[in-house]
């Protein structure tokens, strides 16, 4: 089997450790499926309540309003709740509008269907893009 370490990273900030994932080893995965994954452990880690809430891959607008009452601090949000598939669709949709873009070993993979082949210690890190106040 091969270990996945999983790193987020905001803009130009150092990656930070996000979770570790298992495939086994030299068994291409799609970048599609890759996300797939990911998307699932956290939806799967939120419906147990087993780890921490970690900010999800990617969040929809509705679900960021949905999250914050009148009067709430914005950093006191409330993940809404939706299905694990709902979450896919939501983060390969994120993909394909640039809202974050996968760097594995170094390498942006810039296509969902893009076979990666996983080895004993791949990193794989979601680069997560924050819109510039203004512009």
């Amino acid at each position: 089997m091969a270990t996945v370490t999983v790193q987020d990273q905001f803009n130009a900030r150092a990656p930070e450790f996000s979770l570790v994932m298992q495939w086994r080893e030299r068994v291409p995965m799609r970048l599609s499926s890759l996300i797939r994954e990911r998307v699932m452990l956290e939806w799967e880690r939120q419906a147990d309540n087993a780890a921490p809430s970690a900010r999800p891959l990617v969040e929809s607008k509705a679900a960021q309003r949905a999250s914050i009452t009148p009067g709430e601090n914005k950093r006191a949000r409330r993940p809404a709740v939706i299905s694990g598939e709902d979450a896919v669709a939501l983060a390969l949709r994120g993909f394909n509008k640039n809202a974050y873009f996968v760097v594995v070993e170094g390498t942006q993979i810039t296509d969902l269907d893009a076979e990666i082949r996983m080895t004993p210690s791949t990193t794989v890190t979601f680069v997560r893009l924050v819109p510039l106040v203004g512009g």
